[in-house]
C-alpha cells in the first residue's frame, strides 16, 4: 500500500485522515521560501509521535476524508472515502456535498455523522469559549473507540452505520450493542460499563446538541455489578519488593515476531514506589511531587499540600479555584525517605523529588513506567497475586482509616466515607486498629 499524498491543485474539503492520531492533513508537503531564497520542502508532524508525515510509521491507517461545512450553521460533516486515489476521492466528496444539502432539507441526523461531530466537540473545535471543558488526548481516544465498537456492533447485525439515524436507534440497537460486548467481544462488567457509559454520553450530547424529541435509547442499560478487589501489600511483600528491584531483574520479553526485550527498570522506581506507599498518592501526584509543597513547623517537616488534580479537572477550568488541596501528614517513614531524597539541601526548592531533569512529555512516560515497573517486579515475588501499583494507595488508606476513622475522608479527599470503604478499605487489615498511624505495624 502506498503512501497517500495531496496534490498542488487540491479539491477543498477533502483531507487525509489518520485513524491512529486522529489529524486531517490538508497537505503533505510544501517547498518554503528562506532568507537566502532557498527553497526548503517542508512536511506537516505526525500527531502520534511526531515525526515527518512521510515516515509516519501509521500510513496504512490514512484514508481520504471529507470535511463539509454545512451553510448558516457550526456543524460540519465528514465522511471517509475507501479509495486510495485522491482524483476518484475528490469525485466522492462532491456527490457527498450533494448529498449533504439533501439530508439538511430533510433534516436527518445520521449516527456516522453525529460521532464525527462529537469527537470535534470533545476536542473543542468550534466549541464556544464559555462551554469549553479541556479533556485529555487519553480520554478522547477512548470515546473514539468506544464508537468504533458500536458501529462493529450494528455492522455485525447487518445494519449500515452510514445510513443509520440517531432517532433509528432502538432498545433492538443497544440490545445488539450488549450482545456484542459480552458474547463477541468477551468483555469484563468493568469493561463493559466503561463502553456502554461512553456510547450513553454519545446520545445524550447528540440529542441535546440536534434538539431532538427522542429519549436516549441507552437510559435502560443497566450497570453491571463488578467485583471490587481491595487487596493490600503486607511488610513482608513490600520489603521483597524494595529488595527484588534491580536493573538485572528488569529485563522482559516482548510479544511480536521480533521478540524485542525491554527493562522496566528504571533508576526513579524504587523511590517512586516508596512514595506511593508513604503518601498514598495517585501515581500522577508521585511524579508531580516537589519540594516546594513541603510544609514545616520549627523547621520539621510536617505535611505536603498539593493540588487535588481529580476534582479541578472534574470541575472544569474557571470553576476549580476554590479546590480544598490536599493534606499528607508526614509520618516517620515518609520523613525518612524524604531525607534520604535529599530533603535538607533542596528544601523549599521548585524541583521535583523524583527524576528532576525531566521534560514535560516524560511524565506521562514516568506515570506508565511505575505502574508497569511495580507489576512486573511485584510479579517476581511469586505470592499468586497480581497487585497493581494502586494497591500501595489502598494500603495507605487501610491503614489510615484504622487510625482516624470516619475522619480519613478529610486527608484523602474523599467526599464521603461510603466511596473510601467500598473501593480502598481492606476489612482484613482493618481489624488490627492501631493507635498511631504507622505504615505495616503487624
Amino acid at each position: 500500500m502506498k503512501r497517500k499524498k495531496v496534490p498542488t491543485q487540491k479539491q477543498k474539503g477533502l483531507f487525509i485522515y489518520c485513524n491512529k492520531c486522529q489529524k486531517d492533513f490538508s497537505w503533505t508537503s510544501k517547498l518554503v521560501k528562506q532568507k537566502n531564497s532557498k527553497s526548503v520542502k517542508e512536511e506537516p508532524i505526525c500527531g502520534e509521535n511526531g515525526s515527518k508525515f512521510s515516515n509516519c510509521k501509521f500510513f496504512q491507517q490514512h484514508k481520504f476524508r471529507a470535511r463539509i461545512y454545512i451553510p448558516g450553521t457550526n456543524r460540519v460533516v465528514c465522511k471517509v472515502f475507501e479509495t486510495d486515489n485522491y482524483k476518484e476521492a475528490a469525485k466522492l466528496i462532491v456527490e457527498f456535498e450533494q448529498e449533504v444539502k439533501k439530508r439538511k432539507t430533510q433534516k436527518q441526523f445520521y449516527v456516522f455523522d453525529a460521532q464525527q461531530e462529537y469527537i470535534e466537540f470533545l476536542k473543542n473545535i468550534d466549541v464556544p469559549a464559555h462551554q469549553q471543558v479541556q479533556r485529555s488526548q487519553k480520554h478522547i481516544k477512548e470515546v473514539y473507540k468506544c464508537l468504533q465498537l458500536f458501529n462493529e456492533a450494528l455492522n455485525f447485525n447487518g445494519i449500515k452505520i452510514t445510513i443509520a439515524t440517531i432517532p433509528e436507534v432502538t432498545d433492538e440497537y443497544v440490545g445488539y450493542f450488549h450482545s456484542y460486548l459480552l458474547e463477541v467481544k468477551k468483555y469484563q462488567n468493568k469493561t463493559y460499563n466503561n463502553k456502554m457509559s461512553a456510547v450513553k454520553g454519545f446520545f445524550l450530547w447528540s440529542i441535546s446538541h440536534y434538539k431532538l424529541k427522542i429519549t436516549n435509547p441507552f437510559d435502560k442499560v443497566r450497570s453491571r455489578k463488578l467485583t471490587i478487589k481491595k487487596e493490600t501489600i503486607t511488610r513482608d511483600e513490600f520489603e521483597r519488593l524494595l529488595k527484588v528491584i534491580s536493573p538485572e531483574n528488569g529485563v522482559v520479553q516482548l510479544g511480536g515476531k521480533r521478540k524485542q526485550k525491554r527493562n522496566l527498570y528504571k533508576s526513579y522506581l524504587k523511590d517512586g514506589i516508596e512514595l506511593a506507599l508513604y503518601t498514598g498518592g495517585r501515581r500522577e501526584e508521585v511524579v508531580n511531587l516537589k519540594w516546594n509543597m513541603i510544609f514545616e513547623k520549627d523547621n520539621i517537616p510536617m505535611y505536603i499540600e498539593m493540588r487535588n488534580l481529580k476534582v479541578e479537572r472534574q470541575l472544569g477550568d474557571g470553576f476549580n479555584e476554590d479546590v480544598t488541596p490536599k493534606i499528607i501528614p508526614i509520618t516517620k517513614d515518609l520523613r525518612d525517605l524524604l531525607n534520604r531524597l535529599g530533603y535538607k539541601k533542596y528544601r523549599r526548592k521548585d524541583r521535583y523529588l523524583l527524576n528532576p531533569n525531566r521534560t514535560e512529555s516524560s511524565t506521562a512516560y514516568m506515570m506508565d513506567c511505575l505502574s508497569k515497573g511495580f507489576s512486573h517486579f511485584y510479579s517476581l515475588l511469586g505470592t499468586n497475586r497480581k497487585l497493581q501499583l494502586k494497591s500501595l494507595r489502598k494500603t495507605y488508606l487501610t491503614h489510615l482509616y484504622a487510625t482516624l476513622g470516619k475522619e480519613t475522608k478529610y486527608l484523602s479527599s474523599h467526599t464521603s466515607d461510603t466511596v473510601l470503604q467500598r473501593y480502598y478499605v481492606d476489612e482484613k487489615v482493618v481489624h488490627k486498629a492501631i493507635t498511631s498511624f504507622e505504615i505495616f505495624t503487624d
